[in-house]
């Protein structure tokens, strides 16, 4: 897509007047956000902290409308023990339970929200009569005094405390017994957390505040208040009904934990603090350990604990006050919102008067743009004129102004003036030019026709010279062949010379062998003929025993019987005799048997080594035979090899030779090459000369 000039400065000019409006709105925005973000983070700071000091004094008065009704029966307390403490010391004669009844009954006439009175001795601490007083009124079976009385429509009801003493726990670990043990053990007052306990046979949740009855220091009784917990439940529900139109809660927790009032859920008033959640529980305990007031703004609710003491007990007691951050904050994130639609509006106007300033700015832009460019129109119809019209270059551009455009009019009709010179210089160039390139032509179709013909006795030549490559690698293999079939008959005639060799060195062993033969065989001989004398000997001796025997014999004969026995070994001796004599002449012939295989052997033996001398003569003659064969054989491969040598040599150079002629034919085939395109180029620059001359005579000059 194509813009003018006029087009492209009204879009630029648009769109960086509109990015300046978008910039300058944008800092604008940013400018706005940021103090809102301020004046937002400012407001909930403030809010914030006038919160908590709203709800610390608010806890702080919740925890003195709490405590001044508990300190008040609390010192109520304490005065009955006070009045107890005199009523003891008085005179005897006087009826001091019936004293001491009168006084609870007073005290509840003078405070109509106690509940009851009551007091309580150790046994006989109080008059010292208890076993006198076990059928009087407010004393048990053994006369311990003990009384609690109550208001009824029609006066008092005064009857005994039960279960004291009992130190069984509940299901809250406050023991049965806790208003009497607790001021016992630690003998100080104490404030009883809420427990259950009968009063007209119903059981109601009571909170207790006792005091310890003290004689000469010493632990002899007690004396106390009862208060419901409902009084308690009534305080804490009208100060959450004040605190922010009822969207929060308050919680009164007992030194041991007991909730004592709720303002959300009553039916958990007497349980136990782990029923509510783990975080709840958690920081009440920290608040009750710690004695500050602990403000926190967590999971979307500020909450305040405010633990207090009563006069004359160091137990803490809690004041929980919860309310939803999103009901505190209501103020800020209404300033919040109207902040956020004070910048929506401001956002808004930005932009469309942005938008409108930039519509005014592209307006004003194109009008003067539409000015300033009329003379490159006027100069863009001159030059289509003469591009895609008549070519009149006769025509000049009329300058008005002096500015860039007058300035550039005026180069514009100098380049048409000397574009005119210039072509009326051209036309005669057209025709000179035609011609040459005619002469050029020929010229190069005549190389052309040449080079064609030296190209083809060029690839005659490189057809001769590859036969004859192919005929010397012939001859050169042909050679190498016969140079391999002349080796492997140089191996035999040398692996022949070497057999010969061998079976020479083989029947020279067999010759030595011989020889040695003769010699074993001479030497058996003369062996044989000591035998034979030593045989000759051995017979003779044999006769002379034989002899000596027969002797023997013919004396013991003529001994008698004393020598018959002699006789007998005798005949034994001259058998003996007689059969060596046998083995003697049967060795002997043996003997001369061998002897005369001896002489044929060594006879035999002498012929085979004449004939053995006689064929390593033979072998010697063949090995010289060989090694002159293998000589020759030699020297016919050097030979052949030599021609192998030549023939690859021949082979080489004819193949470097077709490789020239190859070389020399591309050469002349680039030749022809260059020759036709000269000739398509004096073709093509005829009909340029030709298409100038014709163009150059469309300008009228």
């Amino acid at each position: 897509m194509h813009f003018t000039i006029q087009q492209r400065f009204s879009i630029w000019a648009g769109l960086s007047l509109l990015s300046v409006v978008l910039v300058t709105a944008l800092i604008g925005v940013w400018q706005f956000d940021k103090i809102k973000q301020s004046l937002a983070g400012h407001s909930y700071d403030v809010t914030h902290s006038q919160v908590e000091e709203y709800l610390q004094v608010l806890a702080s008065d919740t925890s003195a409308a709490l405590s001044t009704p508990l300190e008040t029966a609390l010192q109520t307390a304490q005065s009955i023990a006070s009045a107890m403490q005199a009523v003891i010391i008085s005179p005897e004669d006087m009826d001091k339970r019936a004293l001491a009844i009168r006084v609870l009954e007073q005290t509840l006439l003078d405070n109509p929200d106690f509940l009851g009175t009551y007091v309580a001795f150790e046994p006989n601490a109080f008059d010292g009569s208890d076993y006198l007083a076990r059928q009087l009124q407010g004393s048990d079976s053994a006369g311990r005094f003990l009384p609690y009385v109550v208001r009824t429509d029609s006066g008092f009801v005064i009857e005994p405390l039960e279960g004291l003493e009992d130190a069984t726990r509940d299901e809250n670990g406050v023991r049965a017994g806790e208003y009497y043990l607790c001021s016992k053990d630690i003998q100080t007052s104490c404030v009883i957390d809420p427990y259950l306990y009968p009063i007209d046979g119903e059981d109601v949740l009571l909170t207790s505040l006792v005091a310890p009855v003290m004689r000469e220091g010493k632990f002899i009784g007690i004396s106390g208040v009862d208060i419901t917990a409902s009084f308690l439940q009534s305080v804490i529900s009208d100060v959450a009904a004040g605190l922010y139109n009822g969207q929060g809660q308050t919680l009164l927790v007992s030194p041991r934990g007991i909730i004592s009032g709720h303002s959300k859920h009553p039916d958990l008033i007497g349980q136990k603090l782990t029923v509510l959640d783990a975080s709840v529980h958690e920081n009440i305990r920290e608040a009750a350990a710690g004695g500050e007031v602990r403000v926190l703004n967590t999971n979307g609710q500020f909450i305040v604990l405010q633990p207090f003491q009563l006069p004359g007990s160091k137990q803490r007691w809690v004041t929980y006050l919860e309310v939803p951050e999103d009901i505190v904050m209501a103020a800020v994130a209404e300033q919040k919102q109207f902040l956020d639609t004070a910048q929506n509006r401001f956002i808004t106007t930005t932009t469309l008067l942005g938008f409108l300033l930039a519509l005014l700015g592209v307006i004003t832009v194109w009008l003067v743009a539409r000015n300033s460019t009329r003379p490159l129109t006027e100069m863009t119809d001159l030059v289509a004129s003469i591009a895609e019209g008549e070519g009149d270059l006769t025509r000049q551009l009329s300058i008005s102004t002096q500015d860039e455009t007058g300035k550039l009019s005026g180069f514009l009709n100098t380049f048409i003036d000397k574009l005119r010179t210039l072509i009326l210089q051209l036309l005669p160039v057209g025709s000179h030019v035609s011609s040459l390139s005619a002469e050029g032509r020929r010229i190069s179709e005549e190389t052309s026709a040449q080079m064609m013909e030296q190209q083809k006795l060029i690839e005659e030549m490189v057809s001769a010279v590859t036969e004859m490559a192919a005929s010397a690698q012939q001859i050169a293999g042909n050679a190498e062949r016969t140079s391999q079939f002349v080796q492997d008959a140089n191996d035999a005639a040398a692996s022949g010379a070497g057999l010969v060799k061998k079976t020479a060195v083989s029947i020279n062993k067999v010759s030595h062998s011989v020889r040695q033969s003769e010699a074993a065989l001479v030497e058996l001989e003369k062996n044989s003929d000591g035998i034979a004398e030593i045989l000759s000997v051995i017979q003779g001796i044999a006769e002379q025993t034989n002899l000596l025997a027969l002797n023997a014999a013919i004396e013991a004969a003529r001994a008698g019987e004393k020598g018959r026995g002699f006789a007998v070994v005798a005949d034994e001796v001259r058998a003996l005799a007689s059969r060596t004599q046998d083995a003697t002449v049967d060795i002997h012939n043996k003997l001369n048997t061998l002897h005369q295989g001896n002489r044929e052997v060594s006879a035999a033996m002498q012929l085979s080594g004449q004939q053995v001398t006689e064929t390593v003569g033979l072998a010697q003659q063949a090995e010289a035979v060989l090694n002159e064969i293998s000589k020759a054989i030699g020297e016919v491969t050097e030979m052949t090899l030599q021609t192998a040598s030549a023939t690859e040599q021949q082979s080489a150079v004819c193949e470097e030779v077709s490789n020239n002629l190859s070389q020399i034919s591309h050469l002349v085939q680039q030749t022809t090459e260059g020759a036709q395109q000269l000739s398509r180029v004096g073709n093509d620059l005829d009909q340029a000369a030709s298409g100038l001359q014709n163009r150059l005579s469309l300008f009228k000059v």
